[in-house]
């Protein structure tokens, strides 16, 4: 017997469909593991029951009790792991709330182009900028210069985040290129469907995810650095003003004092903003 359907779903939508160890987005190459084997009593419950990639899934089973090396996956670090990424991912999808003192605001803007942050926005722009747009493919079946653009710009900050880390930039480069081609089965990145934009993107950013602990130690202030951009891009596509998102820090973050940069939040609060 295995886990019912329901649990299963259940579990999917826990953790997004990302495994709860890497963290990496897995779509369909995800894995149910029970964190008490059945032949030691364990249930088919959603209690005990771990989303895993294969990868993941593999080392947790590989430990071998008769001839250990390593570090075995315990029960209960295996239980810690899947109810801190749940916690993670019912953070990411929380709507943002409005803080208690706020006023609704409704503001029309009318200019040229022009627009102005606020809590409930209605934007009237008579501004037309007519803009060619350029595919890679120009049968539209790949993606689009801007998405490709987008991921050398990641692949660069992943390569940027192990050189910080005092590890072979070009080992590095030829791991993620070969890693995208091996994760949407291609030749090269531009070859990637047009329908897997997003995916290729979100690849990218757990693959960053991943490498950032690499300079947690060698180099925090890089390490921090490595959130600013993100975090302001983020707000920036919401329409926030850095006064909203410093607002939204210190509410979501339930910070005493108001934040006037980035730069005043500590490591695991930058890093749950992050997550925010």
């Amino acid at each position: 017997m295995s886990f019912s359907k329901e649990i299963v779903e259940d579990a999917l939508v826990a953790c997004g469909r990302s495994c709860c160890i890497c963290h990496k987005f897995c779509g369909v190459r995800i894995e149910m593991h029970h964190l008490k084997p059945k032949h030691l009593g364990g249930d088919d419950s959603f209690e005990n029951c771990i989303p895993l990639c294969f990868d993941c899934h593999a080392e947790v089973e590989h430990y071998n009790n008769n001839h250990p090396r390593g570090r075995k996956f315990s029960e209960g670090e295996l239980r810690k792991h899947r109810d801190n990424w749940y916690s993670m991912v019912r953070e990411l999808n929380t709507p943002l709330p409005r803080p208690e003192n706020s006023v609704h605001v409704i503001q029309a803007v009318n200019g040229k182009g022009n627009m102005v942050a606020g809590r409930d926005l209605n934007i009237v722009t008579e501004r037309v900028v007519k803009k060619t747009v350029v595919r890679t493919d120009p049968g539209g079946k790949h993606i689009e210069n801007a998405t490709a653009r987008k991921i050398q710009e990641l692949v660069k900050e992943y390569i940027d985040l192990h050189t910080a880390a005092e590890k072979d930039p070009q080992c590095a480069a030829q791991r993620i290129w070969s890693g995208i081609k091996k994760e949407f089965n291609v030749t090269t990145y531009k070859e990637i469907p047009a329908e897997k934009s997003d995916e290729a993107i979100q690849w990218l950013y757990a693959q960053i995810a991943m490498a950032r602990p690499k300079i947690r130690r060698k180099a925090p202030e890089r390490w921090k650095q490595s959130f600013y951009k993100p975090i302001y891009a983020r707000a920036n596509e919401l329409g926030m003003s850095k006064e909203e998102l410093y607002a939204i820090a210190q509410t979501r973050l339930e910070l005493k004092k108001p934040v006037g940069s980035l730069k005043d939040l500590t490591q695991k609060n930058l890093e749950k903003l992050h997550h925010i």
